[in-house]
């Protein structure tokens, strides 16, 4: 079975198993954190994506860039273009990716964080079973980004559901499920800025700044 594990940033991570020749690792955006929840992760990845401006990027994780640059060791990384500066790097298919999964005609734009981007194109891809390792999806804090990213989480684990991926998680996520806390959101109601592309130009970005629908949650 063609499997990737998506990898986030929760303490949880380090529950990962043992990466086997046959599964693909995917990380995203900061080194630091995977080197302390999950450091065998930092040997094992086959792909590494980080869809924010090159200035937000370097502003903000100056240590992932420089690890971009110098330690990919001939795998890929997934910026919002190719970068002279990062050998390996190659453009992510955004638009591919969202005209793959349209929406009423139109390109879906209803993604509010990376594990959203990761999941679509893992469909997209073929992969048919998707383990997501790392993700607990709780408001540590006021204004916790979770709030509205949890809808969307949860509404690309149902899209790759009915596609017919087989989806793991741990079981932080089942709580969030039996709670009635992870609930998909709806695509065509989403009026927020599309992630990464529309986010975090600046290195001092602010997520108040963000717009999007589901304040209610």
């Amino acid at each position: 079975m063609k499997t990737v594990r998506i990898y986030g940033s929760s303490r949880n991570l380090r529950e990962a198993p043992a990466r086997t020749p046959d599964v693909e690792v995917w990380l995203a955006n900061n080194t630091t954190t995977v080197l302390l929840r999950h450091p065998p992760a930092i040997n094992e990845w086959t792909r590494w994506f980080n869809l924010h401006a090159k200035q937000w990027m370097v502003g903000t994780y100056p240590a992932a860039y420089q690890y971009y640059q110098t330690k990919a060791e001939g795998r890929p990384i997934y910026f919002q273009k190719a970068d002279p500066d990062v050998p390996t790097s190659v453009a992510f298919p955004r638009k591919e990716v969202q005209a793959a999964f349209a929406v009423e005609g139109q390109p879906n734009h209803y993604f509010t964080c990376s594990v959203c981007w990761l999941i679509a194109f893992a469909i997209l891809e073929g992969f048919e079973r998707i383990e997501l390792w790392g993700f607990e999806l709780r408001d540590t804090k006021p204004g916790s980004a979770y709030r509205f990213e949890r809808p969307c989480f949860a509404y690309w684990v149902q899209v790759a559901k009915e596609r017919g991926c087989d989806v793991l998680y741990q079981e932080a996520i089942t709580r969030l499920y039996e709670a009635g806390e992870l609930i998909p959101g709806d695509p065509i109601l989403y009026e927020g800025k599309l992630y990464g592309y529309e986010t975090k130009s600046e290195p001092d970005w602010d997520f108040e700044r963000r717009c999007f629908a589901y304040e209610d949650r």
